[in-house]
């Protein structure tokens, strides 16, 4: 019986030990964890430690083009319209300002081919909330630079004069 309570204490104390060497184990982990996510590091933000560093860099650029008035296909062989659209397109490469500017020429006649092309209903057609047009503009443009250059198109203006 003595036998039984010493081992019954071992036991006891065996459990003890490898409860508190848990305890710790779990504690100085979640202390280094801790100190890597929140310790001080400057201005640098807390998502921006889990970005790698082409993602932290890489910034999206907005670059408007001036406005254009385009005749579009009319409703009746008779009657033509015109849009007033003003559009803003995106880019993640750094040189996009510039490649724009260079062969805005290009990037003009793009805009123009597709919107002349269109009639008032089919400018005016949306999938998903959003002008099926962007999507065009933004592929002939591309095309016409000859560079997956142009990540999105934003219409932030547009009259229709029928």
């Amino acid at each position: 019986m003595v036998q039984n309570s010493e081992q019954s204490k071992k036991k006891k104390v065996r459990k003890l030990v490898i409860g508190i060497v848990a305890a710790v184990i779990v504690l100085v982990a979640g202390m280094g964890i801790g100190i890597t996510v929140f310790g001080n590091s400057g201005e640098e933000s807390l998502m921006s430690r889990f970005k790698s560093s082409n993602e932290a860099q890489a910034t999206e650029i907005a670059i408007p083009l001036d406005e254009f008035l385009v005749n579009v296909k009319g409703e009746t062989t008779r009657s033509q319209s015109i849009v007033r659209m003003e559009i803003t397109v995106t880019s993640m490469d750094d040189e996009a300002s510039e490649i724009i500017s260079t062969d805005i020429a290009k990037v003009r006649d793009a805009v123009i081919h597709v919107v002349s092309s269109q009639s008032v209903s089919t400018i005016m057609e949306e999938k998903d909330g959003e002008f099926i047009v962007k999507d065009q503009i933004k592929d002939r443009i591309n095309q016409s630079l000859g560079s997956e250059l142009i990540e999105d198109v934003y219409v932030t203006n547009i009259l229709i004069q029928k």
